[in-house]
């Protein structure tokens, strides 16, 4: 039942019911008191009585022996101040005013009595001065006040026989009273102390039962594993172990879909621990390496791979977990069946979980497409460029020493023909010189260069080039000295001086600046031209690619010289990008080190 109810519901039972035993133990202990209260009321009244009827008693005497000694003038005057008194007493001393049967007795003598003392004072006394007393005394009138006289002291010895014993029993009354209220507040204190503790029971017992049963769905859905039946209720805790239950029944599906796409993926994904050893690996290691995620499970990395690529892979872990937390490493896998495949791992450190997370994939066949590039290469550069070189020379000395006399159809193609010589000949220069700079093969000898100075050699370079498309060159504004070898610096800035100018309409201008921003220097290269989407922007520094925005017109190039400039500033441990806006022009930024910075290009 209690299930039901909202932890806003148990909080007012848990205060609502010590509040209602409190007001029914106010209840217990206010009727004694009460009591006693109501004793020592009629304690008091009874009292006030006596007094009442002392002072009737003595103003009885003073009445008779006033009449008797003074003349009527001043019993009159007694009289009246006496029929004052005995009606302010009268309000003091009535009966309904008392609880105690006996003292209410008392009261109505005494009212009786005073009420006969005003009805004979009121009429007159039949006493005169120097009358005998004692034949006063024998008539009625004088018989009546010795009446009243008598039983005002007999109502007197009445009244103090109660008091007296009252007073005897007031002690005893007291102790008992002082017993009760005692035994009540022992009482209720150990009541109240059993009503709470039992509540707190109930409602601990009945709770810590439901949350064990939420902690080991929570364990459950931890470790991964299916989370079953309910908690009975309505309440917070119900509504918690409906959300485990629904957070169960989503990471299970999620687990079903990772699992799919674990055993489905054309790369091999796993984790290893901070040892290198598989914790987890997917499917696609049977299909990939010939071996099973239960062969590899606890097994060290290491022995998957081939003699020359384990301290290179070893290292490679090592410095991606002390380093950054994430990096690549390439190494070479031996499979199931003895073959080797070439492999880049994509890697990701968790020092929380002290785990690797992996992504393996298989290069071998990039690898086997780049060694025949490098064939061509090697072909391109013996087979082709000689005889590209041969035929530059050729027709050059054929022009000049058989010019004049052959024939101007003849000498155009002649010249048409070294023209395209000479542009297969830079191409096959450019691709020799990309492959060595992507294989690292190409050597710098760093020093400290002007950045001012380089941009004024590259401006030479291209004066003629600048001067036939009718483009201004501008700057550099700005220098600064960065460390890089100065004859690739000027090569930088010249293929992108290069683009700038082919990219220009006629009478443009391009302007160069240089700027420092710690601890790297930029040169911005900013033209007019027709600007790049940003759709090109990304793809633009990629081999033979050109912006090819709509409505401009085609302009002849390799597709190589960005490309050239992205390789080589990253060789001198900076970075090329661009910024650009259709029909408002480019700015391409050259960022290298500045001089003093080795330490960033070493980490780099």
């Amino acid at each position: 039942m209690f299930s039901r109810l909202n932890a806003t519901q148990k909080g007012l039972i848990l205060v609502l019911v010590p509040v209602v035993f409190q007001l029914l133990f106010i209840a217990a202990i206010e009727l004694p008191l009460t009591r006693v209260s109501h004793e020592f009321e009629s304690m008091r009244l009874g009292k006030k009585i006596l007094f009442a009827l002392q002072e009737n008693e003595i103003e009885l005497s003073r009445m008779i022996w006033t009449m008797m000694v003074a003349g009527p003038q001043q019993s009159m005057e007694f009289l009246n101040k006496y029929r004052e008194r005995v009606m302010r007493e009268h309000k003091w001393t009535a009966p309904e005013n008392l609880a105690d049967p006996e003292m209410k007795e008392v009261a109505a003598d005494g009212k009786k009595i005073i009420d006969e003392m005003e009805s004979m004072w009121g009429q007159g006394s039949s006493y005169r001065p120097g009358q005998n007393i004692i034949q006063w005394m024998s008539q009625s009138g004088g018989r009546q006040a010795f009446t009243l006289y008598s039983d005002q002291r007999a109502l007197m010895r009445r009244i103090l026989n109660i008091e007296r014993r009252r007073v005897e029993q007031q002690p005893e009354e007291l102790a008992g009273l002082r017993s009760t209220l005692v035994m009540i507040l022992w009482g209720g204190f150990i009541l109240s102390l059993l009503i709470s503790s039992a509540l707190m029971i109930f409602f601990t017992r009945d709770i810590v039962a439901r949350l064990s049963v939420i902690a080991e769905k929570a364990k459950l859905l931890a470790f991964g594993k299916q989370v079953t039946g309910t908690v009975a209720g309505s309440d917070e805790i119900a509504r918690l172990e409906d959300i485990i239950s629904a957070a169960s029944i989503t990471l299970s599906e999620a687990r079903q879909r990772q699992v799919v796409v674990l055993d489905n993926a054309a790369d091999v994904i796993c984790s290893l621990d901070a040892k290198l050893k598989f914790s987890a690996v997917g499917e696609a290691s049977s299909k990939v390496w010939g071996q099973s995620p239960d062969q590899l499970l606890g097994k060290s990395v290491l022995t998957l791979l081939a003699a020359d690529t384990v301290d290179s892979t070893r290292n490679s872990f090592e410095r991606i977990a002390q380093g950054s937390g994430q990096g690549r490493v390439e190494n070479i896998v031996r499979c199931g069946d003895g073959s080797f495949k070439n492999s880049i791992w994509t890697v990701l450190w968790s020092p929380e979980k002290r785990l690797y997370f992996c992504v393996v994939h298989d290069v071998t066949e990039l690898r086997t497409v780049e060694k025949l590039k490098q064939h061509f290469l090697s072909v391109a550069s013996h087979d082709l460029r000689s005889p590209l070189t041969s035929i530059t020379m050729n027709v050059s000395i054929l022009t000049e020493s058989m010019g004049p006399e052959l024939p101007e159809r003849a000498l155009k193609e002649l010249e048409r023909v070294q023209s395209s010589a000479q542009r297969l000949t830079a191409l096959v220069n450019e691709l020799l010189e990309l492959d060595r700079l992507e294989a690292g093969k190409l050597t710098l000898e760093l020093n400290k260069v002007g950045a001012s100075d380089a941009c004024e050699a590259a401006k030479d370079l291209l004066f003629g080039m600048a001067r036939q498309a009718n483009i201004a060159i501008i700057g550099p504004v700005g220098d600064a000295l960065v460390l890089a070898e100065e004859k690739r610096l000027v090569q930088m800035i010249a293929n992108l001086l290069s683009n700038a100018i082919k990219f220009s309409p006629a009478g443009g201008k391009v302007e160069i600046t240089i700027v420092e921003k710690a601890p790297f220097a930029e040169i911005q290269i900013k033209d007019e031209g027709r600007g790049i989407s940003p759709q090109e922007c990304e793809t633009i520094f990629e081999k033979f690619t050109q912006a090819k925005s709509a409505g401009a017109v085609e302009v002849k190039g390799t597709g190589l010289g960005l490309a050239v400039v992205k390789a080589l500033a990253e060789s001198h441990g900076g970075t090329v990008r661009v910024e650009s806006e259709l029909a408002k022009g480019s700015i391409f930024f050259l960022s290298l080190p500045l001089c003093g910075s080795t330490d960033l290009r070493e980490e780099q």
